[in-house]
């Protein structure tokens, strides 16, 4: 590549991504010590071929733009110490802090998942109260929530989509102080027929 011809696509390459970075800088819930980082991440006309490259990876991948490249969140399969392994039907809920539209993903997991293909799950208050739903074969639903009360209804809601035969009424409740409290809406539920067997879901739900 001649020169001119680089500094023809360096300016076409800077023009786009400074364009982007700068769209990011002025969003509204952008924090101002990430508008400060993404301020340096701006190329200009001097820089080399491998300083642009390293600031626009980086830009990439802090803000989350990679995994929009690859159906958004990745979703996996919870494993389970348990007789039949890892490979039991389960749902994986990608659930997203209120307000936020690419950061603050969670998933919840529904193990011996019913395949109901348009669930009704609503939003939740996550938080350092850890209820744990044991099934019968030793597989679990975990729930962090803003109190015992809150873990006990999301609990109950999500064992409406449990094979009632591996239903059961033990329920356990401990407390984790490092879960910060945050309002969770479902994003997208996927379906695993064979739980970690799967390289990717058969479905997939968008709420």
């Amino acid at each position: 590549m001649s020169k001119y011809e680089f500094s023809r696509l360096q300016n076409l390459i800077s023009k786009y991504h400074n364009f982007q970075v700068l769209r990011e800088i002025n969003e509204k819930d952008t924090k101002k010590s990430r508008q400060n980082i993404y301020s340096k991440l701006l190329i200009k006309n001097t820089y080399t071929a491998q300083l642009i490259i390293l600031k626009i990876l980086f830009f990439w991948i802090s803000n989350g733009n990679i995994e929009k490249l690859v159906n958004a969140v990745v979703s996996l399969p919870a494993s389970w110490s348990i007789k039949p392994g890892s490979f039991i039907p389960q749902l994986v809920i990608i659930f997203r802090i209120k307000g936020k539209t690419r950061s603050g993903n969670y998933s919840l997991h529904i193990p011996h998942y019913n395949g109901e293909k348009k669930p009704s799950l609503s939003s939740y208050q996550k938080g350092s109260f850890m209820t744990t739903l044991i099934l019968k074969d030793g597989s679990s639903l975990v729930v962090n929530a803003s109190s015992k009360r809150e873990g006990e209804r999301v609990v109950n809601q999500f064992s409406r989509y449990i094979l009632s035969k591996y239903l059961s009424k033990d329920v356990r409740h401990s407390q984790n102080n490092k879960v910060k409290n945050d309002e969770m809406i479902p994003v997208r539920a996927d379906y695993y027929p064979n739980g970690q067997e799967e390289a990717e879901p058969l479905w997939r739900y968008y709420f």
